[in-house]
Protein backbone atom coordinates (compact mmCIF):
# COMPACT_ATOMS: atom_id res chain seq x y z
CA UNK A 1 0.00 0.00 0.00
CA UNK A 2 2.93 2.32 0.61
CA UNK A 3 3.72 2.38 -3.11
CA UNK A 4 0.12 3.24 -4.09
CA UNK A 5 -0.05 5.97 -1.45
CA UNK A 6 3.17 7.52 -2.65
CA UNK A 7 1.92 7.42 -6.24
CA UNK A 8 -1.21 9.27 -5.22
CA UNK A 9 0.79 11.93 -3.35
CA UNK A 10 3.25 12.35 -6.21
CA UNK A 11 0.43 12.59 -8.75
CA UNK A 12 -1.31 15.26 -6.68
CA UNK A 13 1.80 17.44 -6.37
CA UNK A 14 2.76 17.07 -10.03
CA UNK A 15 -0.83 17.87 -11.05
CA UNK A 16 -0.77 21.07 -8.98
CA UNK A 17 2.59 21.98 -10.49
CA UNK A 18 1.28 21.52 -14.04
CA UNK A 19 -1.80 23.65 -13.33
CA UNK A 20 0.32 26.43 -11.86
CA UNK A 21 2.62 26.34 -14.88
CA UNK A 22 -0.30 26.46 -17.30
CA UNK A 23 -1.49 29.66 -15.66
CA UNK A 24 2.04 31.06 -15.85
CA UNK A 25 2.19 30.24 -19.55
CA UNK A 26 -1.07 32.03 -20.38
CA UNK A 27 -0.03 35.26 -18.64
CA UNK A 28 -0.42 38.26 -20.97
CA UNK A 29 -1.21 36.20 -24.08
CA UNK A 30 -4.30 38.38 -24.50
CA UNK A 31 -6.43 40.87 -22.56
CA UNK A 32 -9.03 38.35 -21.37
CA UNK A 33 -9.86 38.33 -17.67
CA UNK A 34 -7.41 35.67 -16.49
CA UNK A 35 -4.33 36.35 -18.69
CA UNK A 36 -4.63 40.08 -18.03
CA UNK A 37 -4.28 39.58 -14.29
CA UNK A 38 -1.18 37.40 -14.61
CA UNK A 39 2.26 38.72 -15.49
CA UNK A 40 5.88 37.91 -14.77
CA UNK A 41 7.03 41.51 -14.69
CA UNK A 42 5.34 44.88 -14.94
CA UNK A 43 6.68 48.31 -15.88
CA UNK A 44 4.67 51.29 -14.68
CA UNK A 45 5.48 54.54 -16.51
CA UNK A 46 2.50 56.54 -15.26
CA UNK A 47 4.74 59.13 -13.60
CA UNK A 48 7.42 59.29 -16.26
CA UNK A 49 5.76 62.36 -17.81
CA UNK A 50 6.31 64.27 -14.56
CA UNK A 51 10.03 63.50 -14.70
CA UNK A 52 10.25 64.47 -18.37
CA UNK A 53 8.53 67.78 -17.66
CA UNK A 54 10.89 68.45 -14.75
CA UNK A 55 13.95 67.63 -16.85
CA UNK A 56 12.98 69.74 -19.87
CA UNK A 57 11.11 72.52 -18.11
CA UNK A 58 8.19 72.26 -20.53
CA UNK A 59 5.09 70.12 -20.80
CA UNK A 60 5.08 67.05 -23.01
CA UNK A 61 1.76 66.87 -24.91
CA UNK A 62 1.23 63.63 -26.78
CA UNK A 63 3.69 61.64 -24.68
CA UNK A 64 0.88 59.28 -23.66
CA UNK A 65 -2.06 58.04 -25.65
CA UNK A 66 -5.53 57.68 -24.16
CA UNK A 67 -6.73 55.50 -27.03
CA UNK A 68 -6.23 51.82 -26.21
CA UNK A 69 -6.85 50.75 -29.80
CA UNK A 70 -3.96 52.61 -31.47
CA UNK A 71 -1.23 50.19 -32.65
CA UNK A 72 1.68 49.36 -30.42
CA UNK A 73 5.29 50.00 -31.48
CA UNK A 74 4.41 52.87 -33.84
CA UNK A 75 5.59 55.79 -31.67
CA UNK A 76 1.98 56.83 -31.13
CA UNK A 77 2.20 57.34 -27.38
CA UNK A 78 3.11 55.55 -24.19
CA UNK A 79 0.62 53.49 -22.22
CA UNK A 80 0.65 53.67 -18.43
CA UNK A 81 1.29 50.00 -17.71
CA UNK A 82 3.33 47.39 -19.58
CA UNK A 83 3.03 43.78 -18.47
CA UNK A 84 5.12 40.85 -19.71
CA UNK A 85 4.34 37.15 -19.83
CA UNK A 86 6.42 34.28 -21.17
CA UNK A 87 5.32 34.86 -24.76
CA UNK A 88 4.96 38.62 -25.07
CA UNK A 89 3.65 41.77 -23.48
CA UNK A 90 0.48 43.81 -23.22
CA UNK A 91 0.13 47.55 -22.66
CA UNK A 92 -2.70 49.23 -20.77
CA UNK A 93 -3.90 52.81 -20.45
CA UNK A 94 -5.86 51.84 -17.32
CA UNK A 95 -6.97 48.74 -15.42
CA UNK A 96 -9.38 47.62 -18.13
CA UNK A 97 -8.32 49.02 -21.52
CA UNK A 98 -5.27 47.75 -23.36
CA UNK A 99 -3.92 45.54 -26.10
CA UNK A 100 -1.18 42.98 -26.58
CA UNK A 101 1.78 42.81 -28.90
CA UNK A 102 2.53 39.76 -31.02
CA UNK A 103 3.12 36.57 -29.07
CA UNK A 104 6.57 35.10 -29.69
CA UNK A 105 8.02 31.78 -28.63
CA UNK A 106 10.99 32.34 -26.30
CA UNK A 107 10.11 36.01 -26.00
CA UNK A 108 12.77 38.09 -24.26
CA UNK A 109 12.20 40.87 -21.74
CA UNK A 110 13.13 44.08 -23.62
CA UNK A 111 11.56 46.92 -21.60
CA UNK A 112 13.57 49.84 -22.98
CA UNK A 113 13.02 48.79 -26.58
CA UNK A 114 9.29 48.46 -25.99
CA UNK A 115 8.99 51.87 -24.33
CA UNK A 116 10.96 53.57 -27.08
CA UNK A 117 8.81 51.91 -29.74
CA UNK A 118 5.76 53.68 -28.25
CA UNK A 119 7.47 56.95 -27.33
CA UNK A 120 6.66 59.70 -29.86
CA UNK A 121 9.68 60.72 -31.90
CA UNK A 122 9.69 64.19 -30.32
CA UNK A 123 10.50 62.65 -26.91
CA UNK A 124 12.68 59.74 -27.98
CA UNK A 125 16.06 61.42 -27.51
CA UNK A 126 15.09 62.81 -24.09
CA UNK A 127 13.92 59.38 -22.97
CA UNK A 128 17.16 57.74 -24.04
CA UNK A 129 19.07 60.42 -22.15
CA UNK A 130 17.03 60.38 -18.95
CA UNK A 131 17.22 56.63 -18.37
CA UNK A 132 20.67 56.12 -16.79
CA UNK A 133 23.16 53.97 -18.69
CA UNK A 134 24.13 52.34 -15.41
CA UNK A 135 20.74 50.63 -15.09
CA UNK A 136 20.26 47.19 -16.62
CA UNK A 137 16.78 48.38 -17.60
CA UNK A 138 18.31 50.33 -20.47
CA UNK A 139 20.17 47.30 -21.82
CA UNK A 140 17.38 45.32 -23.47
CA UNK A 141 19.81 42.91 -25.14
CA UNK A 142 21.28 41.99 -21.77
CA UNK A 143 17.88 41.36 -20.17
CA UNK A 144 16.67 39.40 -23.20
CA UNK A 145 19.87 37.37 -23.06
CA UNK A 146 18.93 36.31 -19.53
CA UNK A 147 15.21 35.74 -19.97
CA UNK A 148 15.28 33.77 -23.24
CA UNK A 149 17.27 30.86 -21.72
CA UNK A 150 15.04 31.13 -18.65
CA UNK A 151 12.00 30.68 -20.90
CA UNK A 152 13.42 27.49 -22.40
CA UNK A 153 14.22 26.08 -18.99
CA UNK A 154 10.69 26.79 -17.79
CA UNK A 155 9.17 25.42 -20.99
CA UNK A 156 11.13 22.15 -20.79
CA UNK A 157 10.34 21.90 -17.08
CA UNK A 158 6.64 22.21 -17.91
CA UNK A 159 6.94 19.29 -20.34
CA UNK A 160 8.79 17.29 -17.68
CA UNK A 161 6.11 17.99 -15.08
CA UNK A 162 3.34 16.99 -17.49
CA UNK A 163 5.27 13.89 -18.54
CA UNK A 164 5.81 12.85 -14.92
CA UNK A 165 2.11 13.35 -14.20
CA UNK A 166 0.73 11.28 -17.08
CA UNK A 167 3.40 8.58 -17.22
CA UNK A 168 3.25 8.10 -13.45
CA UNK A 169 -0.44 7.19 -13.63
CA UNK A 170 0.52 3.83 -15.13
CA UNK A 171 1.55 1.43 -12.37
CA UNK A 172 4.81 -0.01 -13.61
CA UNK A 173 8.35 0.10 -12.29
CA UNK A 174 9.62 1.65 -15.52
CA UNK A 175 6.96 4.35 -15.58
CA UNK A 176 7.85 5.27 -12.01
CA UNK A 177 11.54 5.42 -12.90
CA UNK A 178 10.76 7.72 -15.80
CA UNK A 179 8.38 9.86 -13.71
CA UNK A 180 10.94 10.16 -10.95
CA UNK A 181 13.60 11.21 -13.45
CA UNK A 182 11.31 13.74 -15.15
CA UNK A 183 10.20 15.28 -11.85
CA UNK A 184 13.82 15.72 -10.75
CA UNK A 185 14.88 17.23 -14.07
CA UNK A 186 11.81 19.47 -14.13
CA UNK A 187 12.48 20.65 -10.58
CA UNK A 188 16.08 21.55 -11.40
CA UNK A 189 15.09 23.37 -14.59
CA UNK A 190 12.34 25.30 -12.80
CA UNK A 191 14.73 26.34 -10.06
CA UNK A 192 17.29 27.62 -12.54
CA UNK A 193 14.73 29.24 -14.86
CA UNK A 194 12.84 31.00 -12.07
CA UNK A 195 16.12 32.13 -10.48
CA UNK A 196 17.34 33.65 -13.76
CA UNK A 197 14.04 35.43 -14.35
CA UNK A 198 14.03 36.74 -10.78
CA UNK A 199 17.62 37.97 -11.15
CA UNK A 200 16.78 39.72 -14.44
CA UNK A 201 13.82 41.50 -12.86
CA UNK A 202 15.90 42.52 -9.84
CA UNK A 203 18.52 43.99 -12.16
CA UNK A 204 15.85 45.88 -14.11
CA UNK A 205 14.48 47.25 -10.82
CA UNK A 206 17.55 49.45 -10.45
CA UNK A 207 15.71 51.96 -12.64
CA UNK A 208 13.21 52.43 -9.79
CA UNK A 209 15.78 54.52 -7.90
CA UNK A 210 16.70 56.74 -10.86
CA UNK A 211 16.03 60.48 -10.49
CA UNK A 212 16.22 63.60 -12.65
CA UNK A 213 17.15 67.11 -11.60
CA UNK A 214 18.68 65.64 -8.45
CA UNK A 215 15.51 64.61 -6.64
CA UNK A 216 12.59 64.01 -9.02
CA UNK A 217 11.91 60.26 -9.44
CA UNK A 218 12.26 59.06 -13.02
CA UNK A 219 8.78 57.59 -12.77
CA UNK A 220 9.59 54.20 -14.29
CA UNK A 221 8.86 51.41 -11.83
CA UNK A 222 9.58 47.73 -12.40
CA UNK A 223 7.94 45.02 -10.28
CA UNK A 224 7.66 41.25 -10.32
CA UNK A 225 4.21 39.80 -10.85
CA UNK A 226 1.98 36.87 -10.01
CA UNK A 227 3.19 34.85 -13.00
CA UNK A 228 6.69 34.63 -11.52
CA UNK A 229 5.27 33.61 -8.14
CA UNK A 230 3.28 30.85 -9.86
CA UNK A 231 6.50 29.48 -11.36
CA UNK A 232 8.15 29.46 -7.95
CA UNK A 233 5.10 27.74 -6.46
CA UNK A 234 5.23 25.17 -9.29
CA UNK A 235 8.87 24.52 -8.42
CA UNK A 236 7.96 23.83 -4.79
CA UNK A 237 5.10 21.46 -5.65
CA UNK A 238 7.16 19.60 -8.26
CA UNK A 239 9.98 19.29 -5.74
CA UNK A 240 7.51 17.77 -3.28
CA UNK A 241 6.57 15.17 -5.90
CA UNK A 242 10.11 13.89 -6.39
CA UNK A 243 10.37 11.97 -3.10
CA UNK A 244 7.02 10.11 -3.49
CA UNK A 245 7.90 9.21 -7.09
CA UNK A 246 11.28 7.86 -5.97
CA UNK A 247 9.75 5.89 -3.09
CA UNK A 248 7.12 4.46 -5.46
CA UNK A 249 9.88 3.42 -7.81
CA UNK A 250 11.74 1.53 -5.07
CA UNK A 251 8.52 0.00 -3.73
CA UNK A 252 7.60 -1.49 -7.10
CA UNK A 253 11.17 -2.60 -7.83
CA UNK A 254 11.17 -4.70 -4.63
CA UNK A 255 8.01 -6.56 -5.62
Amino acid sequence: MRGETCVAIATFFSFVSVILLIFAHVSQINTAAVPKKLHLVQVNVTNYGVALNAATGVTSPGLYTDNASVPLAHELGLRNIYSWGLYGYCAYINDTAGQCGNSTFANGFRPMDVLLSDTPEAYSIQTRTLVPNATAFKNSSYLAGLTKPAFWLIFVATLCAAGALFIGIVKNKWTFIISSFLSIVGTIFLLIGASIYTAAIDKAKTVNQAVVRGSVPLGIEVSAGSGLYLIWAAFVTLLLSTAPYTISCWAFLKR
